[in-house]
């Protein structure tokens, strides 16, 4: 028969040796997440340098910025019906609804009632086609 003393001797042995098993674990799980934080920031920077990836549709202070006016006005503009039907997409969150703006659509439709100036970096057009 195994004495108490020699059985808590035991017990603190495999305790300390669970206690480091689980230290390894919790260190190598932190890189991972260090590891995975820096792909995340690696794939966004890389996803929003490539234009074919740019998001088709904004959201009204995305359009206000680009148009150079503000998001109250982009407001007013589709209440009174300026903006087509396909230049916006209409997306209900239970008792909130957002509105996205299609990023050439949008564009076009405004640009028939407001001249508009988009400064593109190498040239500024005054019209969009």
């Amino acid at each position: 028969m195994i004495s108490p003393e020699t059985r808590i001797s035991n017990l603190e042995r495999n305790l300390g040796a669970v206690v480091k098993a689980i230290k390894d674990l919790t260190d190598e799980q932190k890189i991972t997440n260090v590891e995975l934080s820096q792909f995340r920031i690696d794939f966004d920077s890389l996803h929003n340098a490539i234009p074919f990836n740019a998001n088709l549709f904004l959201k009204p202070s995305e359009l206000a910025d680009l148009l150079k006016v503000s998001t109250s006005t982009i407001t007013k503009w589709r209440n009174e019906g300026l903006f087509k039907k396909s230049s916006i997409r209409k997306v209900v969150r239970g008792k909130r609804t957002d509105y996205y703006y299609h990023r050439v659509n949008a564009v076009k439709d405004i640009s028939t009632i407001k001249p508009i100036q988009i400064n593109t970096g190498k040239k500024l057009l005054d019209r969009f086609a």
